[in-house]
């Protein structure tokens, strides 16, 4: 084992670029511009998505898919936008070309990256979910992007862990201590990924802090996260389940004004989330 402590090892080869780090894919700016750009056409952004063939046939399979399906088949990306509407295409293709960073040569790595994909679009749908069913109609955009990135921290340590253990073979990483750092560290880490990536504040925050104890200053995009975030541990849509947690009586929830009903229609949700992250 090396002299240095792991979280040095990781912090070293973060600054010095030893690892390969994950990179923002810049596609998904471009098509959130289209959403704003009132002078593009369905036509141009149709084309636009149909250009990569791997990104069309994806989004054409997510929309077929038991979340979206509707009383036939698509079967083309312009059909797609016209169906589910270019807000809903944009955040099928996000949730697409993220998707990609979750990979990993080792298999211990790729079955834990799973399960934290699984996560990410799970609290990334409830937290959009709740935010309408609350009347949050303006940040449910936000709430999703937020809940999507909020555990980016724990794929930049798995990325750095994997990268680590390929270049030296004789370097000792217990199972219980790469767990350990990566409870501790992936919200610092995540914060500062997304910094790299020039995301919004917002998003920062909810990375930063999705863990910690809840203070009058915790924003309603956070809340929302964090309620998601709860349930899908609750459920075991998570790395590390946590099947006792009670949400209801969470200060996250007292906020929102949550009842047990609504929280129960929240998972409902969440369960039918995982049809879109296989």
């Amino acid at each position: 084992m090396s002299e240095k402590t792991l979280s040095e090892l990781i912090d070293e080869a973060i600054t010095s670029g030893a690892s390969a780090l994950p990179v923002f894919p810049r596609a998904i700016t471009e098509l959130r511009l289209a959403l704003q750009d009132e002078n593009r056409s369905l036509d141009a952004i149709a084309k636009q998505l149909a250009m990569d063939a791997s990104l069309a046939s994806q989004i054409l399979r997510v929309a077929n898919s038991s979340f979206y399906a509707g009383l036939g088949s698509i079967n083309t990306v312009k059909d797609a936008l016209v169906r589910l509407g270019l807000p809903r295409i944009v955040q099928i293709a996000t949730l697409v070309m993220q998707k990609g960073l979750f990979a990993a040569k080792d298999a211990a790595t790729q079955q834990y990256m799973v399960k934290l994909w699984q996560h990410s679009v799970a609290v990334a749908l409830g937290a959009e979910w709740l935010a309408k069913r609350l009347s949050f109609h303006t940040i449910a955009e936000e709430a999703f992007m937020a809940g999507l990135f909020h555990d980016i921290g724990e794929l930049l340590l798995l990325r750095c862990l994997e990268d680590l253990a390929a270049k030296d073979p004789n370097l000792n990483l217990p199972a219980n201590l790469q767990r350990e750092l990566i409870i501790r560290q992936h919200e610092s880490k995540g914060a500062w990924l997304l910094q790299e990536w020039n995301l919004p504040e917002t998003y920062r925050t909810v990375a930063a802090n999705h863990h910690q104890p809840a203070t009058e200053h915790t924003g309603t995009v956070e809340l929302l996260v964090r309620v998601a975030d709860m349930v899908a541990y609750k459920l075991g849509i998570a790395p590390r389940p946590q099947p006792d947690l009670v949400i209801s009586s969470s200060e996250e929830a007292g906020r929102l004004g949550l009842s047990e009903i609504m929280l129960a229609e929240l998972e409902i949700a969440l369960e039918d989330s995982l049809a879109l992250s296989v």
